[in-house]
Parts: structure tokens; C-alpha cells; sequence
């Protein structure tokens, strides 16, 4: 099984990447298969144009595609205040609506701060 890892950016980017790479490298640890976008594009937005750096659809397209080809969407609630921060993230909400088209098992990993 591959799983998306999603977590909430805006709120806070360095503690959102931070998180990712926690989580990630624990499943990974596990034996799971883990794909992170944020891991994988915190990076390389600084080598981009600070027009693309935080543009939403420019993501979107990268990361959908990959999300398509996984198992399961599995979403970071960071915190007491993780499902407000999900809830209220244009990424997270896009997420969650192509997991739905597209059949993918969504699951939450509560992450305590």
C-alpha cells in the first residue's frame, strides 16, 4: 500500500515540513510506503520563482497526479487544533475531494505538538 501524506502548509510551512519529515520517516521506518509532498516540494520552492513558490494550483498540479496513484490519503492533524486546520486548508480540501473521486481510503494520523 502507498500512502499520500498530507498535512496543512500555510499555517506554518517550517513546522509543516518539519512534521512531514517526522511522521514520513516513522512509517517509513515501519515498513510503510510514503509519499510527502511537502517534504518532497519545501525544497525545491526555494529554487523557484517567488510567484510559483506558494501558488496553490502550480502544487495542486504536481502533487494530484501522484495522489492518484496512491492507496490511501493520510492526513496530519497537528495538535488540538489539527481538524480546524485541515478543514481550513485549500490544499488539505483539494486532497481530500480527489481521494473521494477517486476511490482512495482516507485515514488521519494524529500528530500531538
Amino acid at each position: 500500500m502507498i500512502s499520500y501524506l498530507a498535512i496543512p502548509y500555510t499555517w506554518s510551512p517550517e513546522d509543516s515540513f518539519r512534521i512531514a519529515n517526522k511522521v514520513a520517516a516513522k512509517l517509513m521506518k515501519e515498513g510503510k510506503i510514503i509519499f510527502s509532498p511537502i517534504s518532497h516540494s519545501h525544497v525545491i520552492a526555494d529554487n523557484l520563482d517567488e510567484s510559483l513558490r506558494t501558488n496553490h494550483d502550480f502544487w495542486m498540479a504536481q502533487d494530484l497526479p501522484i495522489l492518484k496513484l496512491c492507496d490511501e490519503l493520510l492526513l496530519i492533524v497537528v495538535g488540538k487544533e489539527g481538524s480546524d486546520l485541515i478543514a481550513n486548508s485549500n490544499g488539505c480540501g483539494k486532497e481530500i475531494l480527489t481521494a473521494i473521486e477517486n476511490r482512495i481510503k482516507i485515514n488521519y494520523y494524529y500528530y500531538d505538538v
